[in-house]
This record gives C-alpha cells, structure tokens and sequence, in this order.
C-alpha cells in the first residue's frame, strides 16, 4: 500500500454511465472521491491486456469504493484514466 497523489481524471461517457447504471455511483462521486485528496491508499498491480493500474479505496455514500484508475500518459504522472468504481461491502 502506499499513498497516492491524483490531481485530475479522465471518465469516458461510457465508463460513467457504467458505474452509475450498475453501481449507483455518479461520476461527480468518484471525482470528488479522489482528485485532490491527500493519503489517498492504492495497491499497484499489473493487468495482463490493460497494463499498470491502480486499486484506490475511498468512501462514497458513506460505504467502500474500489476505484480502478490506469495510466493516461500524462507528461506529469498525477492525471489518470477512470476504468471502473464499485462497492466492496457487499
């Protein structure tokens, strides 16, 4: 685990409308959830036809919420892609 630094996300119109047709989750939640929030906790893991991404926990309508992010090729490192968010209590 370490701590993780996102200062802005991409979210693709088709990936909103996923997490919030099938979670309940509003691409406003998942931003206000991660983009300039300090501490916030991930694991690092590589996906076989996807590459590097990161698994951040957060909290969304009070419950917890696996936020997958991928690199977006930004010149910075801190603007990542939005490839999906869910809840983890059930």
């Amino acid at each position: 685990m370490g701590a993780l630094w996102v200062a802005g996300i991409h979210l693709s119109a088709r990936v909103a409308e996923k997490i919030n047709s099938k979670h309940g989750i509003a691409s406003a939640e998942v931003h206000d959830a991660i983009v300039c929030v300090e501490g916030l906790e991930y694991v690092h893991s590589h996906h076989e036809l996807r590459g590097w991404r990161w698994l951040v926990k957060v909290e969304i309508q009070g419950r917890p919420v696996l936020v997958v992010l991928y690199d977006s090729d930004d010149a910075m490192g801190d603007i990542y892609r939005v490839g999906s968010a869910y809840f983890i209590d059930r």
